[in-house]
C-alpha cells in the first residue's frame, strides 16, 4: 500500500509541475504537440524492451465488449450494475483518446439510468486501454483538482485517501468506483474490493473531475451524463 503524500509534496516547487501536467491532459483533457512527442517517445522505448506489446499498447481492445459493469461478480452481458442488492443503469459512456492512442473508456451508473448531481448510489467504471503507474495517477488528480478550485488544504486532506485508491493499472485493468452514499464508497479493481473510502468529502470530489461543470474536459462529461 502507498505511503501518504506529506503536505511539503503537495506543495512543492510550481516548476516540478510540467513534468506531470502531460499525464493529466492524456487522461482528463486537451492535448498538444508536446504531450503527443511525450507519448510516441514512451512508445518507442515500450517497443524497443517488448517488441510484442506494441500492437495491444496502442490499438484500443477493451476487454468488456458490452455495457456491463455487473459490480458483484465478473459477468458482463448487460448495461446494469449492481451496488449491493440494488441494481444501476448505465447513463452514459464516453472513451478519452488522443489521436490513434486510447486512455480509457468511462461509464457512469445511477438508479434510473439518469444523472442528477451528487445523487446516490452512483457507480464510475473506467476500464484502462494502456499501462499506468499510481504516482501518475495520483499527480494527476491532484492537478485536476487544482483545475476545480479546491483549496490546498482540502487537496492535502483529499490525498491521504487518494494514494491508498490509486492502484497502478495495466491495459484491460477496471477500476470501479462505488457510492453508496458519501459515507459509504469504494474502490474495486477489476472488481475485487480495493479501497474503502473513510472521508465524506472524497467521492463528491473525486466523481467532479468527470462530472462538474468545470471538468476540463465537458466533451466527455456530456457523454457520461447523457447529455450528447
Amino acid at each position: 500500500m502507498k505511503t501518504l503524500l506529506s503536505t511539503d509534496k503537495l506543495q512543492q516547487d510550481k516548476g516540478l509541475q510540467p513534468l506531470t501536467h502531460w499525464l493529466s491532459e492524456l487522461l482528463f483533457g486537451a492535448g498538444g504537440a508536446l504531450v503527443l512527442v511525450v507519448i510516441i517517445a514512451t512508445s518507442i522505448n515500450h517497443a524497443a524492451a517488448n517488441d510484442s506489446d506494441i500492437g495491444s499498447t496502442l490499438s484500443m481492445q477493451p476487454a468488456n465488449t458490452t455495457d456491463a459493469a455487473n459490480i458483484t461478480n465478473s459477468a458482463k452481458t448487460t448495461n446494469k450494475a449492481s451496488i449491493t442488492n440494488t441494481t444501476l443503469i448505465q447513463v452514459g459512456s464516453a472513451d478519452m483518446s488522443l489521436l490513434w492512442f486510447d486512455i480509457y473508456t468511462a461509464k457512469l451508473f445511477s438508479l434510473d439510468g439518469k444523472y442528477q448531481a451528487n445523487r446516490f448510489p452512483m457507480i464510475l467504471d473506467i476500464q484502462y486501454h494502456r499501462d499506468i503507474q499510481a504516482p501518475d495517477l495520483v499527480d494527476a488528480t491532484i492537478e485536476q483538482w487544482q483545475h476545480l478550485g479546491l483549496t490546498e488544504d482540502d487537496i492535502s486532506l483529499l490525498s491521504q485517501q487518494l494514494v491508498r485508491a490509486w492502484p497502478d493499472v495495466k491495459q484491460g485493468d477496471r477500476l470501479t468506483f462505488r457510492v453508496n452514499n458519501p459515507n459509504d464508497a469504494a474502490f474495486l479493481l477489476n472488481d475485487t474490493p480495493y479501497y474503502q473510502v473513510s472521508n465524506a468529502q472524497f467521492p463528491e470530489a473525486f466523481l467532479d473531475i468527470w462530472l462538474s461543470e468545470k471538468t476540463s474536459h465537458p466533451k466527455l462529461r456530456k457523454q457520461l451524463i447523457g447529455a450528447n
